[in-house]
């Protein structure tokens, strides 16, 4: 489920940034594809005692709608405007290295060792090797880099959702979450765009069929990964720092997609080593792990 989430994650970028092209308003076109998929999975996690659930559940619904949507995506989508898909791909791709340092200062069960600490400190370096290559001493470097510092605080944003899942295992549907955190998230997201971003006039039914498509693979994406991550999340015995290991996978497999289907993009010498330096932290903390076990 974990493997399936982040391939489906690796393919937004790039279509986020197709999107853009006819819709360079990010929290409206955010709240338009995060409200599409939580309207996408009513029909699958639809229950009699929907408002039971919902009173319940209220806490964790409330975390993971307010930081992994309405404000996590809100600094992910204007952080898009200003990087490049490839390089957002390898910045997300960071997320477990902050996941993996929270959850040691957070959870009883899922501390750091000698080896996590070690692919921690590789990624750290494929970033900074990332912000080098932005050139942060040009008007568009310092753009570039302001993009990257809001695509880092989308992470830790997710990665604490993450845990306040994690603690509550077993206690709630991963499609009724989903579906909660896509139309609570989505809409406070719409509402945003309402009021900061005004002087957008947007023609939604007069848009061509390249933006109707993204929009719905985007919305797909949403609902299908969120789902299959926090089903995995809630596994009994799962480290949510293991599981966000999986995520090293979005640097590599986002990054092409985005050198393939976005004709402005293409890599260099400076990205690939970045992207080397992420990857080759997952790497370091499997053997590890393989070895352990």
């Amino acid at each position: 489920m974990g493997i399936m989430a982040c391939f489906l994650w690796s393919s937004a970028f790039a279509w986020v940034k197709i999107g853009f092209k006819y819709v360079p308003a990010p929290l409206t076109f955010a709240g338009m594809r995060f409200t599409l998929a939580g309207v996408i999975l009513i029909p699958f996690c639809w229950r009699k005692n929907v408002f039971t659930l919902l009173a319940t559940h209220r806490r964790v619904i409330t975390y993971v709608a307010l930081l992994n949507v309405g404000i996590g995506y809100a600094f992910y989508y204007t952080a898009m405007k200003y990087v490049s898909g490839a390089t957002a791909a390898i910045i997300i791709g960071t997320g477990p290295l902050i996941t993996a340092v929270m959850t040691h200062f957070i959870l009883d069960n899922d501390k750091m060792d000698r080896m996590k600490f070690m692919s921690i400190l590789l990624g750290i370096m494929g970033v900074g090797v990332i912000i080098f290559n932005t050139k942060p001493i040009t008007p568009v470097g310092r753009k570039e880099m302001m993009g990257i510092f809001m695509l880092l605080i989308n992470s830790t944003l997710s990665s604490y959702a993450n845990i306040k899942v994690a603690q509550i295992k077993g206690g709630i549907d991963g499609r009724f979450l989903t579906s909660n955190q896509m139309l609570w998230g989505g809409t406070m997201l719409l509402i945003m765009g309402r009021i900061f971003e005004r002087s957008y006039s947007i023609r939604f039914f007069n848009l061509p069929k390249e933006f109707y498509l993204s929009l719905l693979w985007l919305a797909f994406v949403s609902a299908a990964a969120f789902s299959l991550w926090f089903m995995a999340i809630q596994i009994e015995n799962m480290k949510v720092s293991e599981l966000n290991m999986l995520k090293f996978i979005i640097p590599v497999l986002g990054a092409v997609i985005s050198w393939t289907i976005l004709p402005e993009e293409s890599p260099n010498f400076v990205s690939i080593l970045g992207m080397i330096l992420v990857f080759t932290s997952l790497i370091v903390y499997n053997v590890n792990n393989k070895k352990s076990a």
